[in-house]
């Protein structure tokens, strides 16, 4: 039997819609972590780490994040496809490689990283499913104060590539990070009700819109009878739109992006010189 666990330090609509969905496939949710100062990231590793060290080790263990996913189906069809990878850790993906460091240490992790097909190809650490006992390993590696468990799992995995496998069809996991304003062609509601991830060809079991993107993430569940009716202003609609000019850009070009926005600044920087070395030349004696 799974069990499912988010981290939740309060109440709210956002939480609402996770738990209303979670109803709907008869999904109990043991919230951890109620009333708790989250700071960075890392206060979720540290919540983890205390659920699962008195665990039994091989006890299946399903965590999502609680204020922007969605559950999509029911726990046997997320046991049967986590036993179908075979492997003890399985964690989500999404375009976006998050790893903060340096700029040289960054592209060091970014070249280094396992090759996995795109747009899904970087760890997102909002969504995983794994045995108690290999998840406590490997989260106990990557713990340190001030550091988001996103970034530390990202440096993990260049060094350790098969300590985690990663969801890239999104058979159980789907994140949206990285594609805003692509949800209609992404997505699309199956007359059974059933959500399709139109790349993958996958019905993800949980979808979860990383980024606080809920106006992206309602597009596509809005219609579905057990989500809550939602509204939003003028200001979350508008830093939708902000996101989504770049996103759209990335995601019908190179699908990766990191490695868009490397080339947009080298393509600034080389401008930027070219135009001061053409501004010295000009400025020169004839």
């Amino acid at each position: 039997m799974i069990k499912v666990i988010t981290i939740a330090t309060h109440g709210n609509h956002h939480l609402e819609r996770l738990l209303s969905s979670a109803r709907e496939f008869g999904i109990e949710v043991e919230l951890l972590g109620k009333g708790m100062n989250y700071v960075t990231h890392n206060d979720k590793t540290r919540i983890l780490l205390e659920y699962l060290r008195d665990l039994d080790k091989d006890e299946i263990i399903l965590y999502t994040d609680g204020y922007d996913s969605v559950f999509l189906s029911d726990l046997k069809y997320v046991e049967e496809e986590y036993l179908k990878m075979d492997h003890p850790f399985v964690m989500g993906t999404e375009q976006n490689f998050n790893c903060d460091a340096p700029f040289f240490a960054k592209m060091s992790y970014y070249l280094n990283y396992p090759k996995g097909s795109k747009p899904y190809r970087f760890l997102n650490a909002g969504g995983w499913i794994g045995r108690a006992g290999y998840v406590n390993e490997i989260l106990k590696l990557v713990e340190k104060d001030g550091e988001c468990d996103q970034d530390m799992l990202n440096r993990h995995l260049t060094t350790n590539r098969d300590s985690i496998k990663l969801d890239y069809e999104n058979r159980i996991f789907s994140c949206m990070a990285g594609r805003t304003g692509m949800e209609e062609r992404d997505y699309v509601i199956e007359k059974d009700g059933k959500v399709k991830n139109s790349i993958t060809k996958s019905y993800p079991a949980i979808l979860h819109a990383a980024g606080k993107n809920f106006f992206g993430l309602y597009k596509v569940i809005g219609k579905l009878p057990y989500i809550p009716e939602e509204s939003f202003n003028e200001e979350e609609i508008k830093k939708y739109k902000k996101s989504r000019f770049w996103n759209v850009l990335t995601a019908k070009t190179i699908e990766d992006n990191y490695l868009f926005h490397l080339l947009v600044q080298s393509f600034v920087v080389i401008v930027g010189l070219a135009i001061v070395s053409a501004a010295i030349f000009l400025s020169l004696p004839l």
